[in-house]
């Protein structure tokens, strides 16, 4: 599961961790601390609870193995942090991560590629979010 705090390696803060990315930013000194601690669960894809997903993906906002195709085939959900996403949205969407910290954008309070740019609520770092910047 995704860890819902991390203590901060320099002053001892608790920081609050939403989702995946490579350092955290203490919001009390500043200090970037490496991002440790996610577990992601192991799953019997044989069992009778997930015998219909014929579909995975990695999920974008906390970077498990385990999203699948839910049984209406209308919805991708993550049994590890939660995350879920249209089918529509995922065939026709960007997932965008920040060029500095690997955030995942697109879930970021306010998050919209009509400036061009977004500037990362994790980190700050302002990442482009236009066509020319899709890897």
């Amino acid at each position: 599961m995704v860890p819902t705090k991390v203590s901060c390696k320099y002053c001892g803060s608790i920081i609050d961790v939403r989702t995946y990315r490579k350092f955290v930013l203490c919001p009390y000194c500043g200090i970037r601390t490496p991002f440790e601690g996610f577990e992601y669960q192991e799953i019997d894809w044989d069992s009778s609870m997930y015998s219909h997903v014929k579909l995975w993906m990695d999920c974008p906002a906390c970077r498990s193995k385990n999203m699948y195709l839910g049984p209406s085939g209308r919805m991708w959900k993550c049994p590890d942090c939660g995350y879920q996403i249209s089918r529509l949205k995922k065939n026709t969407g960007v997932f965008w991560f920040c060029d500095d910290c690997e955030a995942f954008l697109n879930v970021q309070d306010g998050f919209t590629t009509k400036d061009k740019t977004w500037k990362c609520t994790e980190c700050g770092h302002v990442s482009g979010v236009t066509r020319r910047d899709i890897i």
